[in-house]
């Protein structure tokens, strides 16, 4: 039996309001414009994020060339390290992504496929919502609120710029909204649509699967004592359920699943204490065209750490009207519904399913140790017990749970919405108050405009069409995130790099550096004394030869000195990480390395404002 003929079932009574296929629609329309001006460059720049945003770029770049041009599966290549195979199997793809995406980067853009998911992610993001509030309250006008909460909530705009994966969440009320339907009706066609939507959820993201999981518990367990429905007959089929999500993910999942079985052990890293502020989450986002200007020095003070997922703002408007809500339940009038019957005890109780998802994950959120406004406190929090939790501890950075909190938060919108709607209803006014509300919610989200960047087209790439065979080294270059703007540069000219940035490095990454002592100098942030002094000549010359190097790229403006110099120039925080010194080397180094290529291989093949290319000479 289906939710819309259950009993029990909200639906039965859902008053006027948009539609599923009309809410979906509203939201398309509703994501180009919160992230204008996006949808006007889907094919010619990106959004303004940082080293990640690169790597994904390359993710649909690297799954266009192994599957259409090579004929093999992308969880290996042979691009990074100076050419030596490296696993994938570890790496963010976000499959789904790549799934429904894949006509984009089939005909070789990258760029139009990761905006298309970007896009997508807000979109989805907004009609989960819709869906799980609809199922959960029955009123479909307080649902597409909650789909505004949930979707544009400042800290997905800033995600979306770097973390395709972790923006895109928007599985994740699908898959809870079908944990109702199948324990309420216990159908088959619910649970294995239940099944579908985990899936795809853990498939965007495998950190997006494992985050939903304790509010799927606590969702299960609330309408397993409320279903009307056998409970032997639901048991059997959700555990059928996690049979078919396991099929649908293993093919994927495989990869991990096979290195791990051989002893790999790369996957695990270490703690990250980066936790939201609890100050922030009431102080609107330095990106908002209004009040944005008002709030910029609170975030250039007190931010204490640059990478996205800061941002918290959870938005005024929408508690207010959580707050409002409880005071107008307070006065009695949670008792009867419209048609003054009592309300099902479900409906009752459902409010503090949803405040308990809220606070749960916020707190969560707060990360191992309390921060506020920069200062860290000496005070356990929740997150402590993740962080040492067997498979969830993986998850390493408390602020990505601020996004299952917005669940949570949402449906409490909807939940207090239906209120005000009905009241508004016995006046006339319904559709006034509602498209107040509407404005009012997405006002005090506003992101605008949408961060964006140009595609880097440098002039000397084609230079490198007359280059020698062999790995090209950059210089600086770098792995992990320092070598995110040498992959962009690489799905252009094609050839191997000597670094690479692989989510999680495998151990051969330490023993290449640890057998080119110079290689550090070249990758690393110059911290330790055992390496930053070390001569260029004649280390470098056993790095190029060792590695068979065919291209030196030194890249004049990845300089300590000249990154300080730009980011002092520059006053927005996320724009400032375009210009990391950390991802530079000492001016003094760099002249020392060009000097010794020019004893070594003679003058530069290229040279201009940005770069000294130099070829591997040819051998007599």
């Amino acid at each position: 039996m289906s939710p819309e003929h259950d009993q029990n079932s909200p639906l039965k009574n859902d008053p006027d309001g948009p539609s599923g296929p009309v809410a979906f629609f509203l939201y398309v329309a509703l994501a180009v414009l919160l992230t204008w001006p996006l949808a006007l460059h889907l094919g010619d720049r990106l959004p303004g994020g940082n080293n990640d945003l690169f790597q994904n770029y390359w993710n649909f770049w690297w799954w266009q060339t192994s599957v259409q041009e090579r004929g093999e599966l992308p969880y290996s290549t042979d691009l990074f390290f100076g050419g030596t195979d490296t696993s994938l199997a570890f790496h963010t793809h976000s499959p789904a992504n790549m799934i429904w995406t894949a006509p984009a980067w089939l005909f070789g853009s990258p760029a139009l496929a990761l905006n298309l998911a970007t896009l997508g992610g807000f979109v989805l993001a907004a009609f989960g919502a819709y869906f799980l509030a609809r199922e959960l309250f029955g009123d479909r006008r307080a649902a597409f609120l909650a789909g505004i909460v949930f979707a544009f909530v400042p800290q997905h705009f800033e995600q979306s710029l770097e973390h395709l994966n972790l923006s895109s969440y928007g599985a994740m009320p699908l898959f809870l909204a079908y944990v109702i339907r199948g324990t309420r009706s216990g159908s088959w066609r619910d649970w294995m649509l239940c099944a579908f939507w985990f899936a795809v959820n853990s498939l965007f993201s495998w950190h997006n699967g494992l985050m939903i999981v304790p509010a799927a518990l606590l969702v299960f367990a609330f309408e397993l004592a409320m279903t009307s429905a056998p409970r032997r007959e639901v048991l059997t089929r959700a555990s059928v359920a996690g049979v078919v999500t396991v099929l649908l993910v293993l093919p994927f999942a495989w990869p991990m699943i096979s290195e791990m079985l051989d002893g790999a052990n790369y996957f695990h890293k270490g703690k990250v204490h980066k936790p939201i502020d609890p100050f922030f989450l009431v102080v609107p986002s330095s990106q908002h065209p209004i009040w944005g200007s008002l709030t910029d020095e609170l975030y250039a003070e007190y931010r204490s750490y640059r990478s996205v997922g800061f941002t918290a703002y959870v938005g005024l408007a929408a508690v207010a009207l959580v707050v409002s809500g409880l005071f107008v339940r307070g006065r009695g009038e949670s008792e009867s519904n419209e048609s003054g019957e009592a309300r099902p005890l479900r409906e009752r109780l459902a409010p503090l399913v949803c405040a308990t998802i809220f606070l749960g994950y916020l707190a969560l959120s707060f990360g191992s140790k309390l921060r506020f406004q920069k200062v860290d406190y000496d005070v356990s929090l929740p997150f402590a017990l993740v962080e040492e939790a067997p498979l969830f501890k993986t998850l390493r950075v408390a602020n990505r749970f601020l996004i299952p909190a917005m669940i949570g938060l949402a449906l409490l919108v909807a939940w207090s919405g239906r209120t005000w709607l009905a009241r508004a209803e016995a006046r006339g006014r319904a559709k006034a108050v509602f498209l107040v509300l509407v404005g009012v919610l997405t006002l005090d989200f506003l992101w605008l405009p949408y961060p964006m960047r140009d595609l880097p087209k440098p002039d000397w790439l084609s230079t490198l069409e007359k280059a020698p065979e062999g790995p090209v080294l950059n210089v600086p270059g770098g792995h992990r995130a320092r070598a995110a703007d040498d992959m962009y540069l690489q799905t252009m000219h094609g050839r191997p790099i000597v670094g690479g940035y692989v989510s999680a490095s495998p151990p051969y990454v330490a023993e290449l550096l640890e057998s080119y002592p110079f290689l550090q100098t070249i990758h690393e942030a110059e911290r330790s004394p055992s390496y930053r002094d070390l001569p260029a000549d004649p280390e470098l010359a056993k790095l190029v030869e060792g590695l068979d190097v065919g291209t030196v790229v030194v890249h004049r403006h990845r300089t300590r000195e000249w990154l300080s110099e730009k980011r002092a120039e520059i006053s927005d925080p996320l724009a400032k990480r375009y210009y990391n010194p950390e991802k530079g080397m000492r001016d003094v180094k760099q002249r020392e390395v060009i000097e010794t290529l020019e004893k070594l291989w003679g003058p530069p093949a290229y040279r201009d404002d940005a770069v000294l290319i130099f070829f591997r000479p040819a051998p007599d």
